[in-house]
């Protein structure tokens, strides 16, 4: 009896301890959250051995690569994941937002397409469409980004980030009139929305109207003070005003928040020549083309560097 009772307790114990791909998810997130990326993998990979059959464990698995900047393994898992569930609507519209960051729009605007095509639910066919217009607007079809936006608006007239991309849409497809109508009324659904003070202020530049700008980016950054656009942009109008000293501190501090943003070596490369440095302007105009200005916004840059980098 005595050896019976023992064998019961030791399976007992057993059971006790042995932990679900539930619970070795929720360390994951726990882990994740503390920024302990490769622990978190460790977890997340234990959860998908025990059950591979949730969309999110793989959202998430590639989520902990792109952390560990490991974008190749993670475009992986979103292949592997959508072999495994083609109609997942969240790997499409993730692995988008990837190849956006690795400047892939063409064939991020395809995932989004799929992203869209599966959406399960209005908000996330809103959200799809929303970013879609964001891959169009980094290239440059402006015309493409304004009608998603558009059909987004129409399933969502109170939508955040809708408002705000068609306000910062509406210059470039002959809408100017319409922007701020859409920016205010971002504000006026949420004060604290700070990307709607970001257009506002990018306006009010459009217009040449510089210290209204420079008040926006304020407001803007004082409800996210490492806003690396918020900064960028106010360098810029403080560039226009003749504050060169205020303008470098602003695109230092964007550049430190946002390394990747090829438009802020731009503005420091034009605050340089203010400077009359000419030599560093040159460093920073070739970061910005290596970074792919002329791809999104134009050849301003390929200009600077004809005009004052030629030997």
């Amino acid at each position: 009896m005595k050896t019976l009772f023992c064998i019961l307790c030791l399976c007992f114990a057993n059971l006790a301890f042995t932990q679900s791909a539930v619970d070795y998810y929720e360390e994951a997130l726990k882990l994740y959250e503390k920024k302990n990326y490769s622990a978190a993998l460790v977890q997340l990979e234990k959860t998908i051995k025990l059950d591979a059959s949730k969309v999110h464990y793989y959202d998430f698995w590639a989520e902990i690569y792109i952390q560990l900047k490991q974008y190749k393994k993670a475009y992986s898992v979103y292949g592997i994941a959508l072999e495994k569930f083609p109609e997942a609507s969240l790997l499409y519209n993730s692995r988008a937002n990837l190849l956006l960051k690795l400047r892939g729009e063409e064939d991020a605007i395809k995932d989004y397409t799929q992203a869209i095509k599966f959406a399960k639910s209005k908000k996330m066919k809103i959200s799809y469409l929303s970013n879609r217009a964001g891959g169009r607007i980094n290239i440059m079809d402006y015309k493409g980004g304004y009608k998603d936006l558009m059909e987004a608006y129409a399933l969502d007239s109170t939508n955040l980030a809708v408002l705000t991309n068609l306000g910062m849409v509406c210059d470039e497809v002959g809408r100017a009139e319409e922007t701020l109508k859409y920016l205010i009324k971002v504000v006026e659904i949420d004060s604290l929305y700070f990307p709607a003070y970001i257009n506002i202020g990018f306006k009010y530049q459009h217009l040449n109207r510089h210290e209204e700008a420079v008040d926006y980016f304020n407001q803007a950054l004082e409800i996210s003070p490492n806003e690396p656009l918020g900064y960028s942009n106010r360098s810029f109008s403080k560039l226009q005003l003749g504050q060169l000293n205020a303008a470098m501190k602003d695109i230092d501090k964007s550049i430190k928040l946002y390394p990747g943003n090829a438009y802020a070596y731009k503005i420091r490369a034009l605050i340089w020549l203010k400077k009359n440095k000419a030599t560093k302007a040159c460093e920073d105009l070739e970061t910005a083309t290596a970074q792919g200005y002329s791809d999104r916004y134009g050849t301003e840059v390929l200009e600077l560097q004809i005009k004052h980098c030629q030997k």
